[in-house]
């Protein structure tokens, strides 16, 4: 037997893929809304003019899940939840930038990830580009933290 045949042989490695039944897709979601509804408090505690945007299904518009506005300043958040670590595909923060420059009457206009993690708290990042990102407890900046950078 050859090394190709070997190769040819060896069985290809499975992805792990876990199904999800309706109760725990349904606790995911409200899970992902309770984080937004949270951030929208943080914002205008902090004196911004903020909203959640409400999109069931993932679209090719430009929106982010929450948007504050706060004088000649506005920030576009992708918002997630999670245990461990959350994961950014170039799409969704794409999709941040594009709805920041529709908005060009503001002058400072920030793209904002935002990761509430359970039991830990918030962490925040801001990209300067597209592209794929990540956050885990520990990393980015705090709230506060963000506060300093857009005011």
């Amino acid at each position: 037997m050859s090394l190709r045949d070997l190769v040819k042989a060896k069985p290809k490695r499975q992805r792990f893929t876990r199904t999800l039944n309706r109760d725990q897709v349904r606790r995911m979601k409200k899970r992902g809304y309770d984080a937004e509804r949270e951030l929208v408090k943080k914002f205008r505690g902090a004196g911004f003019h903020a909203l959640r945007i409400p999109v069931s299904a993932p679209s090719n518009e430009p929106l982010p899940d929450v948007f504050a506005i706060k004088d000649k300043t506005i920030l576009s958040c992708e918002v997630k939840s999670q245990v461990r670590y959350v994961y950014y595909k170039r799409k969704q923060v794409t999709k941040l930038f594009e709805f920041l420059d529709i908005h060009k009457i503001y002058p400072r206009r920030y793209a904002i990830l935002a990761a509430k993690f359970r039991y830990k708290g918030w962490v925040f990042m801001i990209p300067e580009k597209t592209g794929d990102y990540s956050l885990r407890i520990g990393g980015g900046i705090s709230f506060h933290e963000l506060m300093k950078r857009v005011d």
